[in-house]
């Protein structure tokens, strides 16, 4: 057995003077380059995001800051509650009728107005809304998730009925509800030649885009159209900062006065910020995992597969990149607590039959690619599963890009993927994961090239399946059937440590994804 050229505990070492010396490197630079961001006003608040946006338009988002955008600017017919109970209220629709699943019967509020003079908010743009990403020209990453809808049926100027092609528990919650189910302007997309532009001037919400400078920041303002409670911030200012460290140091600087990290304990950031701010970890149902693609030439034969599931020892890890944090290893999509929950692996850490599997396989030295986004804590964890990875005799490299490439189909396509690891923000229905993970997702969100009918069969039962105890096991099955083929392997829920200035209490849902217009200033 070959040793590692580091060991965890060197690599975690190494990770930490690192981190010193970019602090120390970046941190006049960093501040410098936020001299031209106005200092705090009463009326502005000041966002942390990983990156600029990639696209507002819920066929084609990828990026954090492009959910966060479509979170606070965009409509849906019910979005999340704010607080700690994963709950649905009502968003631009004055009611909606769950009752018979296959045809869901939906009221809008009247009087909602567009931004930028697109006109009131109609049935006919949900309509619109729902029916594209089912038309193939348009090419939306998740059509998959619209399979069951038949059509939009529009009864009235605000009215609708949502018409399925049969009972799908899953699709309110996990589509509708949620990124997905953003409603978009008919006007402006048809402007645009069905998408909607960067950034788009029809939103509705409590905000809409005043200013976009690419690499610099995005200034959203109060919407005077709003109908709901005024925002305490006419102001709000994302500014993209790809590395967690360097808006660590920009948060103490006073250049951000909110910002979700995972860069530094929460314990450490209570002790280094004091009484200027607020430090709180939160549970998450968010999950990362290793997606080893089987339709790369690479990737392809199982046993190598297999192999590099042996090789990784995600408990290390995890406990290296997290160290001073709560944090364990995944077991699955759904974290704890979630409908479908697993109790344990399959597979777990042993070298020596990955090395047997690799020699089996005739593979000894055979070359991979770790494909990551380079932000936050996945530097250190590609460099972990790549010292792995090369003990058990393969030659890994890492490919580390910027968040908007990385998740941007266009300009890295799913067939040029490899060993990707990756975070999504989780939804309380996890067949918001499974479902992608289909034939029709090769060229979509399924990097895995994973692709089954007997995995195709329990989905549909899934859906079928109202007893969420019932489900649960279906979903279980699911998730080792995706361990079993060598094409996932899971390594943690969340955490999400949020830093709030002095004086503001922050909004969000319950993992901490923040809505801005529920941000409040304290005395």
């Amino acid at each position: 057995m070959k040793k590692l050229a580091f060991t965890p505990h060197q690599l975690k070492e190494r990770y930490r003077r690192k981190v010193s010396v970019v602090a120390a490197a970046v941190s006049v630079a960093t501040i410098a380059a936020f001299s031209s961001v106005s200092p705090t006003l009463a009326d502005t608040l000041r966002m942390y995001s990983p990156s600029d946006p990639a696209s507002f338009d819920p066929a084609f988002f990828g990026t954090t800051t492009d959910v966060y955008l479509m979170n606070n600017t965009m409509p849906r017919l019910q979005t999340m509650a704010l607080g700690d109970e994963w709950k649905l209220v009502n968003d631009v629709a004055e009611s909606v009728d769950l009752s018979d699943p296959e045809n869901i019967t939906f009221k809008l509020k009247e009087g909602l107005q567009w931004a930028n003079g697109y006109g009131e908010l109609t049935a006919e743009d949900v309509k619109y809304s729902f029916e594209r990403h089912k038309e193939p020209e348009l090419g939306s990453y998740i059509a998959g998730e619209f399979d069951a809808l038949v059509e939009v049926e529009v009864t009235g100027k605000y009215s609708g009925v949502i018409r399925l092609s049969e009972p799908t528990i899953s699709m309110w919650q996990l589509t509708i509800a949620w990124t997905g189910g953003v409603i978009v302007s008919k006007k402006e997309a048809m402007e645009n030649d069905g998408k909607l532009p960067l950034p788009p001037k029809a939103t509705l919400n409590a905000y809409m885009v005043d200013e976009f400078s690419p690499g610099e920041r995005i200034v959203l303002k109060a919407d005077p159209n709003w109908r709901g409670e005024t925002p305490d911030f006419d102001e709000v200012i994302l500014i993209p900062i790809s590395d967690t460290n360097a808006a660590e140091i920009a948060f103490a600087a006073g250049e951000l006065d909110f910002l979700p990290t995972t860069a530094s304990t929460t314990e450490q950031l209570r002790s280094q910020l004091g009484d200027t701010a607020t430090v709180t970890q939160l549970p998450t149902i968010d999950f990362t995992w290793l997606g080893i693609n089987a339709q790369h030439p690479n990737l392809a034969d199982p046993k190598l597969r297999r192999a590099i599931q042996l090789a990784i020892d995600f408990e290390t890890l995890v406990d290296v990149t997290y160290e001073g944090m709560d944090v364990d290893r995944a077991t699955g999509f759904a974290a704890p607590g979630v409908v479908g929950q697993r109790e344990a692996n399959l597979y777990e850490h042993d070298p020596e039959a990955a090395m047997a599997l690799i020699k089996e396989a005739g593979l000894e030295g055979q070359t991979v690619e770790i494909q990551v986004a380079n932000y936050g804590l996945r530097s250190t964890q590609a460099q972990l599963i790549q010292a792995y990875l090369s003990a058990v005799g393969l030659n890994a490299e890492i490919n580390a890009m910027d968040e908007a490439t990385y998740w941007d189909l266009s300009a890295f396509p799913t067939s040029d993927r490899q060993i990707t690891l990756k975070t999504w923000f989780g939804n309380p229905e996890i067949m918001y994961a499974l479902s992608t993970f289909t034939e029709a997702g090769f060229d979509g969100w399924n990097w895995e090239g994973y692709a089954s009918e007997d995995y195709d069969a329990l989905m549909t039962q899934a859906n079928r399946t109202p007893d969420p105890v019932e489900r649960g096991a279906i979903y279980v099955k699911m998730q080792d059937m995706l361990e079993e083929a060598g094409t996932h392997s899971f390594v943690l829920n969340g955490p999400n440590t949020i830093v709030t200035r002095a004086g503001i209490e922050p909004g969000h849902w319950p993992d901490g994804r923040p809505i801005f217009h529920a941000f409040k200033k304290i005395e």
